[in-house]
């Protein structure tokens, strides 16, 4: 199979070349490549499939059918890898249930699945870290708020075995009652308020032991330009960034609106124009859909009670482009960079996919960047919304 007449974003630059590709690898870069299996993009950029970490199951639920549905969803939106969170019902925190997840993934012939392992057990004890690593889970999952003993000691698993951690962070007793963040909005609404500094100082814990048993954290959904500072300043913490957070405020959750209610929390304009300078800056190690979909019925409810989550994956590509891109504050070249190369580097899959390089996985999309939608969902905080760009996964196993 060869694809030509494409726009082919490499780790170099954009360069209008052939792909040729051979039992679902990349084969060879050029010109005049000729096939029996000729595919015209048209002019379409041609980039590495997406790929996302602590990607959620509807409801938190993990069951027969949830990873075959999260399956067809990526695939349509121009994912080819992502990595579930561990932190779902079961828990992925033992041999069973992440022999039950792989069992579930393996039906899903779209995309890869892989797991995160949990780093506590339901019962609040270290799970079998090393067994789960063994058995294919490809980092340590885990909360900034446990006790710091047990934290000590997942970071030795981690440096042991060579996987990096990923970490939310967040201090509950400084969230107390809150719902979305704490300021003018919360207050006119008479919500309870989430203050930054719940994430931003419990970062700033988990980057001195990071520092100190020098092993790689990833920050999960970084949602607070203190947090971003604190990751700069240390080499060992990394920040994962949610698209939302990029273009979306707490105004999403005026009137009571709960597609706007995300976790961790929407922030306020002045800390969404820090975050995208810090985004213009490299200072962002990657970017996610924070997909985690929940039932209308669950949303269906008043604020305080209506469940955190969003369906992150539909028009995640679009509205990339049109609000990083096409407004100029990052390229197609770092965009692809943030949604798949340094995603797959973080879970050890740096050496096949995220690049369109000769050897790699045929792991590719098509993005139309002059077609032009509008969003039509009353469940999304971007209903009515016209984005641009249309995502086209290539078959090429």
């Amino acid at each position: 199979m060869v694809i030509t007449n494409a726009k082919v974003v490499t780790p170099e630059g954009i360069e209008p070349i052939d792909v040729r590709i051979e039992d679902g690898k990349i084969a060879e870069l050029g010109t005049g490549l000729n096939s029996t299996d000729m595919i015209d993009a048209k002019g379409a950029y041609l980039l590495p499939a997406m790929v996302d970490i602590g990607v959620g199951v509807m409801d938190q639920k993990l069951r027969g059918g949830t990873l075959e549905k999260l399956s067809k969803s990526a695939h349509t939106n121009g994912f080819g890898t992502v990595v579930i969170s561990s932190l779902s019902h079961p828990c992925i925190d033992d041999e069973i249930t992440l022999e039950f997840a792989k069992s579930q993934a393996e039906l899903c012939d779209d995309i890869e699945i892989f797991m995160l392992l949990s780093g506590l057990t339901e019962k609040g004890t270290l799970s079998d870290v090393s067994i789960l690593i063994k058995e294919g889970a490809v980092g340590i999952e885990f909360h900034s708020s446990i006790d710091g003993n047990l934290i000590r000691r997942l970071m030795e698993y981690a440096r042991m075995h060579g996987v990096k951690l990923f970490c939310h962070a967040n201090d509950p007793a400084l969230q107390g009652e809150g719902v979305m963040h704490e300021g003018e909005v919360s207050s006119r609404l008479g919500l309870g308020g989430v203050p930054s500094v719940a994430e931003s100082s419990q970062v700033a814990r988990i980057g001195e032991l990071a520092a100190c048993y020098e092993v790689d954290v990833v920050i999960l959904s970084a949602s607070t330009p203190q947090t971003l500072k604190i990751c700069k300043e240390n080499p060992y913490l990394y920040a994962q960034v949610s698209l939302h957070h990029l273009l979306l405020t707490d105004q999403a959750c005026d009137n009571y609106n709960t597609t706007g209610k995300i976790w961790p929390p929407l922030r306020d304009e002045s800390s969404r124009q820090l975050l995208l300078q810090a985004l213009q800056s490299g200072d962002i190690a990657m970017l996610t859909a924070l997909h985690t979909p929940v039932s209308s019925s669950a949303k269906d409810a008043v604020f305080a009670e209506a469940e955190y989550g969003i369906d992150g994956l539909h028009n995640f590509l679009p509205l990339c482009y049109t609000s990083l891109v096409k407004e100029g504050v990052i390229d197609l070249l770092q965009l692809s960079k943030l949604t798949a190369l340094y995603s797959a580097e973080a879970v050890g899959l740096g050496d096949r996919k995220g690049k369109v390089v000769v050897g790699y996985d045929a792991d590719l999309i098509l993005f139309d960047p002059n077609k032009e939608a509008v969003i039509e969902d009353p469940t999304s905080p971007y209903h009515g919304q016209s984005v641009y760009g249309c995502v086209e996964r290539l078959q090429c196993k």
